[in-house]
């Protein structure tokens, strides 16, 4: 073929594909995916497990991009099931959501300023205009929210509609970090320092802090939890802070949870822990990390954390080989390679390398069904509402989990002697966040 397509190239082209008016018609009428569910594979996606760990009632986060931060509660919050003798209760998301909005301007200013030397059209000063106060996140920005703030029940704050619909927010934060950048650009020209860039950006958070106030509220600096247990019995905590709730009600260390990828990107050095600076939040907080390792020993982790009781963080690609009002995640349930008679011969490292899959979405392990020790299907508590799956659960198979899963969390208690001990000498080596694996979950 030349350079360019010419009529005759595209008559030829026509010629070889035979009758597609079947499928056409099809396509056509039902769109893409609707024509290409594999049902057999559908049917094999029981919600039936015979590993299942207690998760509570279903959460909501409607049109906001806090998954990371409604999975980590969900982790969080099942060890307060037993404390209080409740089937379930919910923690506030929006209490996290406010001084994560404000944590984020902090660190978007700060990495502004060490790059205000480079054109504004840099790729990095682009990246954190873009990214730098948007919903999204990752795990170690959610433990470094909780290791600051606490956490606290919704009763204490509640969600606002600005908190489920965060666009119009985004935008006005969006604005303003914005043009405190341009002014920490003019004064760079003029001469002006970092400590003097510093102490301008003490009047700019307090816009920050301004704009959330009114939009999300102020969180409580105390509250006092009054519930009816399992029993039915009234119960009344004492007042307290949101970090006093965790210390002792949760009473966790967020510091046992490792953070497994299996995502075999180009460049990515075995044996390490791969970070970026320009991916988090709370400023000197818990470095976004990602350590890699093997397919099978991320089952492992998974499945030995869920017989021991305890909920597994992940991230994935949700968007992938799913249906979401059903609440399936199948590695070959939508079958377009069939219909289309294409092949994918990318890896699922080079998928992330070449765009074609990205990390985009949390969720949290609550079961897995074992089959002669082997996992066949898993089970998923979603932040997408009871409206879909079965009560706002999914279900995946082995071959989803393999193929889409980049990411758990497990409590080293779970994990072999040496693969902590291996993961706690490995080196952390930084890059940039350029990537599908550094893309925010939301």
């Amino acid at each position: 073929m030349n350079k360019e397509i010419t009529l005759k190239d595209i008559e030829k082209v026509s010629a070889k594909q035979g009758d597609l008016s079947l499928k056409e018609m099809g396509v056509r009428q039902n769109g893409i995916v609707s024509s290409c569910i594999d049902e057999n594979e559908a049917a094999k996606l029981q919600n039936v497990f015979s590993v299942e760990v207690p998760a509570g009632d279903i959460t909501n986060q409607q049109k906001s991009g806090r998954c990371w931060m409604f999975a980590g509660l969900n982790v969080l919050r099942a060890a307060l099931f037993k404390k209080l003798n409740v089937k379930s209760i919910e923690l506030s998301q929006a209490y996290l959501q406010f001084y994560d909005k404000l944590e984020k301007a902090n660190f978007a200013l700060e990495r502004a300023i060490e790059l205000v030397h480079e054109p504004i059209g840099s790729r990095l000063n682009a990246y954190i205009l873009d990214n730098g106060v948007a919903d999204g996140g990752h795990w170690a920005m959610f433990t470094s929210l909780v290791k600051k703030y606490g956490v606290v029940p919704s009763s204490a704050m509640k969600d606002t509609a600005v908190s489920k619909n965060t666009a119009e927010l985004n935008v006005v934060l969006q604005r303003i970090v914005a043009n405190d950048i341009k002014v920490f650009h003019d004064m760079a020209e003029s001469g002006k320092t970092e400590e003097d860039m510093r102490k301008k950006k003490d009047g700019m958070l307090e816009e920050v802090y301004r704009v959330l106030a009114i939009a999300l509220g102020v969180p409580p600096k105390t509250f006092v939890l009054e519930y009816k247990d399992k029993d039915d019995k009234f119960v009344r905590l004492p007042e307290m802070t949101g970090l006093e709730f965790f210390r002792d009600y949760i009473g966790v260390n967020l510091d046992d949870w490792i953070s497994l990828s299996d995502a075999h990107v180009n460049g990515w050095e075995k044996g390490t822990k791969r970070a970026c600076h320009y991916v988090g939040n709370v400023e000197g907080g818990d470095p976004v990390l990602f350590f890699d390792v093997n397919t099978a020993a991320i089952r492992k982790a998974v499945v030995a954390s869920l017989k021991g009781g305890n909920i597994v963080w992940f991230a994935a690609d949700v968007s992938a080989s799913s249906l979401r009002s059903r609440g399936l995640l199948g590695g070959k349930l939508i079958r377009d390679d069939l219909l289309f008679q294409t092949k994918d011969k990318l890896s699922k490292g080079e998928q992330l390398d070449y765009h074609t899959t990205y990390c985009n979405h949390a969720m949290a392990f609550t079961g897995v069904n074992l089959v002669n020790g082997r996992p066949n299907r898993y089970k998923v508590e979603n932040s997408w509402g009871k409206d879909n799956g079965d009560g706002g659960f999914f279900v995946a198979d082995a071959e989803w989990f393999d193929s889409y899963v980049y990411q758990v969390l497990v409590n080293k208690k779970y994990l072999p002697a040496e693969l902590v001990e291996e993961y706690e000498k490995a080196p952390i080596v930084d890059g940039e966040p350029f990537d599908g694996l550094w893309n925010a979950l939301d």
